[in-house]
Protein backbone atom coordinates (compact mmCIF):
# COMPACT_ATOMS: atom_id res chain seq x y z
CA UNK A 1 0.00 0.00 0.00
CA UNK A 2 2.93 2.65 0.75
CA UNK A 3 4.49 1.85 -2.59
CA UNK A 4 0.99 2.78 -4.26
CA UNK A 5 0.68 6.27 -2.32
CA UNK A 6 4.66 6.59 -3.06
CA UNK A 7 3.93 5.92 -6.94
CA UNK A 8 0.77 8.14 -7.35
CA UNK A 9 2.55 11.10 -5.36
CA UNK A 10 5.19 10.84 -7.27
CA UNK A 11 3.46 10.53 -10.60
CA UNK A 12 1.34 13.39 -9.31
CA UNK A 13 4.52 15.46 -8.39
CA UNK A 14 5.92 14.67 -12.01
CA UNK A 15 2.89 15.55 -14.22
CA UNK A 16 3.02 19.14 -12.27
CA UNK A 17 6.34 19.66 -12.92
CA UNK A 18 5.42 18.92 -16.86
CA UNK A 19 2.79 21.52 -16.94
CA UNK A 20 5.17 24.81 -16.32
CA UNK A 21 7.97 25.40 -17.60
CA UNK A 22 10.01 26.97 -15.08
CA UNK A 23 12.78 29.52 -14.96
CA UNK A 24 13.81 30.90 -11.78
CA UNK A 25 16.93 33.56 -11.04
CA UNK A 26 18.02 34.23 -7.39
CA UNK A 27 20.47 36.89 -6.61
CA UNK A 28 20.87 37.79 -2.78
CA UNK A 29 17.40 39.98 -2.70
CA UNK A 30 16.45 39.61 -6.66
CA UNK A 31 13.87 37.05 -7.62
CA UNK A 32 12.60 36.53 -11.03
CA UNK A 33 10.52 33.52 -12.19
CA UNK A 34 8.88 33.12 -15.10
CA UNK A 35 6.27 30.35 -15.52
CA UNK A 36 4.70 29.24 -18.88
CA UNK A 37 1.68 26.75 -19.82
CA UNK A 38 0.10 26.30 -22.74
CA UNK A 39 -2.60 28.77 -21.81
CA UNK A 40 -0.62 31.11 -19.51
CA UNK A 41 2.22 32.80 -18.99
CA UNK A 42 2.86 33.87 -15.57
CA UNK A 43 5.97 36.94 -14.35
CA UNK A 44 7.19 37.20 -10.67
CA UNK A 45 9.82 38.98 -9.68
CA UNK A 46 10.96 40.89 -6.31
CA UNK A 47 13.76 42.78 -6.33
CA UNK A 48 15.43 46.14 -4.45
CA UNK A 49 12.55 49.23 -4.46
CA UNK A 50 15.66 51.08 -6.17
CA UNK A 51 14.79 49.32 -9.41
CA UNK A 52 11.58 49.88 -9.43
CA UNK A 53 12.08 53.21 -11.79
CA UNK A 54 14.21 51.37 -14.52
CA UNK A 55 11.46 48.48 -14.31
CA UNK A 56 8.90 50.81 -15.02
CA UNK A 57 11.14 52.49 -17.79
CA UNK A 58 10.95 48.61 -19.19
CA UNK A 59 7.25 48.52 -19.71
CA UNK A 60 6.74 52.12 -20.75
CA UNK A 61 9.27 52.06 -23.32
CA UNK A 62 7.97 48.49 -24.54
CA UNK A 63 4.60 49.29 -24.20
CA UNK A 64 4.42 52.96 -25.91
CA UNK A 65 1.31 52.65 -27.67
CA UNK A 66 -0.38 51.40 -24.39
CA UNK A 67 -1.91 53.48 -21.24
CA UNK A 68 -0.33 53.40 -18.00
CA UNK A 69 -1.05 55.02 -14.86
CA UNK A 70 2.56 56.37 -13.73
CA UNK A 71 0.35 56.56 -10.22
CA UNK A 72 -0.92 53.87 -9.76
CA UNK A 73 1.36 51.35 -11.59
CA UNK A 74 -1.00 48.51 -11.95
CA UNK A 75 -3.28 47.68 -14.41
CA UNK A 76 -4.63 45.70 -17.46
CA UNK A 77 -2.82 46.44 -20.78
CA UNK A 78 -4.53 46.89 -23.87
CA UNK A 79 -2.62 47.37 -26.99
CA UNK A 80 -5.04 46.95 -29.42
CA UNK A 81 -8.65 45.98 -29.49
CA UNK A 82 -8.18 41.97 -28.81
CA UNK A 83 -4.93 41.80 -26.88
CA UNK A 84 -5.04 42.21 -23.10
CA UNK A 85 -3.05 41.29 -20.41
CA UNK A 86 -2.30 42.61 -16.35
CA UNK A 87 0.82 44.21 -15.59
CA UNK A 88 1.23 45.38 -11.62
CA UNK A 89 4.42 47.24 -11.00
CA UNK A 90 4.75 47.80 -6.99
CA UNK A 91 8.09 49.09 -5.19
CA UNK A 92 10.41 46.22 -5.33
CA UNK A 93 7.62 43.68 -7.03
CA UNK A 94 6.25 42.95 -10.67
CA UNK A 95 3.49 40.55 -11.59
CA UNK A 96 2.43 39.84 -15.01
CA UNK A 97 -0.49 37.84 -15.81
CA UNK A 98 -0.71 36.83 -19.53
CA UNK A 99 -3.43 34.20 -20.57
CA UNK A 100 -2.57 32.98 -24.27
CA UNK A 101 -6.00 31.74 -25.54
CA UNK A 102 -7.18 35.17 -25.13
CA UNK A 103 -3.92 37.11 -26.99
CA UNK A 104 -2.50 36.41 -30.49
CA UNK A 105 1.41 35.89 -30.75
CA UNK A 106 2.74 39.51 -31.51
CA UNK A 107 1.44 40.24 -28.02
CA UNK A 108 3.19 37.51 -26.47
CA UNK A 109 6.23 38.14 -27.93
CA UNK A 110 5.89 41.72 -26.51
CA UNK A 111 5.24 40.43 -23.23
CA UNK A 112 7.89 37.82 -23.28
CA UNK A 113 10.22 40.47 -24.48
CA UNK A 114 9.62 42.82 -21.30
CA UNK A 115 10.26 39.55 -19.16
CA UNK A 116 13.86 38.86 -20.91
CA UNK A 117 14.88 42.24 -20.51
CA UNK A 118 13.36 42.62 -16.82
CA UNK A 119 15.04 40.02 -16.20
CA UNK A 120 18.57 40.95 -17.92
CA UNK A 121 18.42 44.67 -15.78
CA UNK A 122 18.21 43.22 -12.70
CA UNK A 123 20.12 40.50 -12.73
CA UNK A 124 22.95 42.48 -14.71
CA UNK A 125 22.30 45.31 -11.66
CA UNK A 126 22.99 42.31 -9.08
CA UNK A 127 26.14 41.01 -10.53
CA UNK A 128 27.95 45.04 -10.84
CA UNK A 129 26.98 45.52 -7.69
Amino acid sequence: MKYVVAICLFIMLLSGCIRYETDRVRHGRVSFTVKESDHQLRVDARFKRSQTDDVARIIKDELDGASYDEENRSTTFTIRDDDKFLVRLKKGRLKIRFDKDENDQAAYDRVKRIADQVKIILTSDQVQR
